[in-house]
């Protein structure tokens, strides 16, 4: 059986299909001329390409899983499998910046001088790559404002930072090439690379911690609590008893679930508009929210 709102997931997974496989269509070039270039900036856009191409393809099939109903048997939604997916590919990448800073500090201390034909080679296929990204990153970031998803929340920000690199890496190379007869030239490279991984890390920061608290057993805000309590109030005459109220957040929704008891000389059918209407209610004074109202013997 089909997941609930699959067009949405159907439009998401089709925008993760093609990052993948525009990122699988550049790493090759990217190989080559950064092997042959000897630039730390296109070396560095290596580790970039092998986690976009981890990270798209993991959500790609996450998003494909929930759309078809290959993922069951979690209370509340399959948002939790998303913000997993979307810290996962977060944790990635800031690590791959990690190792894209060491490196560029090591060549600071041994700078080389790069191959300045496939320096111009790269300064092309960045242009292309970054306007692609660009592209993306706009796209994408439409796409998960219209239907909050962690793992879409994640992709257009590794859109916005491959875009930024590539025009980092344009902008480094393109100085390197104009001023490549001066001898501090060669110190451009890990400059502008220390430079971009400051940024770029403290963009993803808050998509990863918000991914962590998603992923914690967390109850509502004491503000929604209260909401609640004023509308049990509202019925208190209708059920005949109250067995607690258990609620989680998961990505951009709510999840409640209030257990009830009703005397056994309550129809059905009162039993059932009182469920309804608390239900109506608490959805609507708590934009996002999902309630479910279990009957308790």
């Amino acid at each position: 059986m089909s997941a609930p709102n699959s067009e949405p997931l159907r439009k998401q997974e089709r925008a993760i299909l093609l990052s993948f496989l525009l990122d699988l269509a550049g790493f090759l070039p990217t190989i080559v001329i950064a092997v042959f270039s000897g630039s730390i900036l296109l070396m560095s856009d290596l580790l970039a390409y092998g986690r976009g191409l981890f990270t798209t393809f993991m959500g790609w099939q996450i998003l494909r899983s929930i759309r078809l109903g290959r993922i069951q048997g979690y209370d509340y939604g399959t948002d939790k499998i998303q913000a997993f997916a979307g810290v996962i590919g977060s944790a990635l990448y800031l690590g791959t910046l990690g190792l894209f800073a060491i490196w560029a500090i090591g060549r600071l201390f041994e700078p080389s001088e790069p191959n300045y034909t496939f320096i111009l080679l790269g300064v092309l296929f960045q242009s292309i790559d970054g306007a692609s990204s660009a592209w993306l990153w706009q796209r994408n970031k439409r796409m998960a404002q219209l239907e909050f998803s962690p793992v879409m929340e994640m992709q257009w920000r590794a859109n916005r930072a491959d875009a930024l690199l590539s025009f980092a890496v344009v902008i480094g190379l393109s100085v390197t090439l104009l001023l490549r007869d001066l001898p501090w030239a060669v110190y451009l490279d890990p400059i502008l690379a220390l430079c971009f991984i400051t940024y770029v890390g403290l963009s993803f920061l808050p998509i990863l911690a918000n991914g962590v608290n998603d992923l914690l057993d967390k109850t509502l805000q004491e503000d929604l609590q209260l909401r609640i309590d004023r509308r049990l109030a509202e019925h208190f005459d209708d059920f005949d008893a109250f067995h607690g109220v258990r609620s989680r957040r998961a990505g951009g929704r709510i999840f409640i679930e209030i257990a009830l008891g009703f005397d056994s000389e309550t129809t059905m059918e009162a039993a059932q508009n009182t469920v309804r209407q608390l239900c109506e209610k608490l959805e609507r004074d708590i934009p996002g929210s999902e309630v479910r109202v279990v009957l308790m013997p």
